[in-house]
């Protein structure tokens, strides 16, 4: 069963003023960083050129080209980002490790580790160990995701007495 979450078009506006905010901020580190630093090898400053250019690329495809797809395959629960045909996998749960999915409350501070999707009604909180670690993400299941997920818990706290 899968489910794809579409990102809501932005304001081509806001778009533009994105990209033109961070083509300034480069364009004014590479200017202090020429002016400031004498010592620095022009190769260093290339590369660090070169990642802020990926950085810059990455934030705006992720925050106004990216989908997630929330898929869940036999006993595991797979969440895509999705970006025009690509599927790119963030984060994998199994079964057994997934601990609890309640509404998420906007008004309670959470430090989770990963937001699909924080924005509108219908927001759960999930929660799933990983490396003996402690994960929680949001995301906005439809009704059929949320009751496969349940049981999928129910059947882990079974297993678990």
């Amino acid at each position: 069963m899968e489910q794809l979450i579409k990102r809501k078009k932005k304001p081509f506006v806001k778009l533009l003023t994105t990209i033109l905010a961070f083509v300034i901020l480069v364009d004014f580190i590479i200017f202090l960083i020429n002016r400031y630093i004498e010592d620095l090898s022009s190769y260093i400053s290339t590369i660090l050129t070169i990642l802020l250019v990926v950085t810059s690329c990455s934030h705006i495809l992720i925050k106004y080209f990216s989908d997630y797809l929330y898929l869940i395959e036999g006993n595991q629960i797979l969440f895509y980002r999705v970006i025009g045909r690509k599927r790119f996998l963030i984060l994998k749960i199994g079964e057994n490790d997934l601990i609890s999915i309640r509404p998420y409350d906007n008004e309670e501070k959470y430090h989770y580790n990963f937001t699909f999707d924080k924005r509108g009604e219908g927001v759960y909180m999930g929660t799933c160990e990983s490396n003996n670690k402690r994960l929680k993400f949001l995301f906005a299941p439809n009704e059929h995701m949320l009751s496969k997920l349940r049981k999928m818990g129910k059947t882990r706290s079974e297993k678990n007495g």
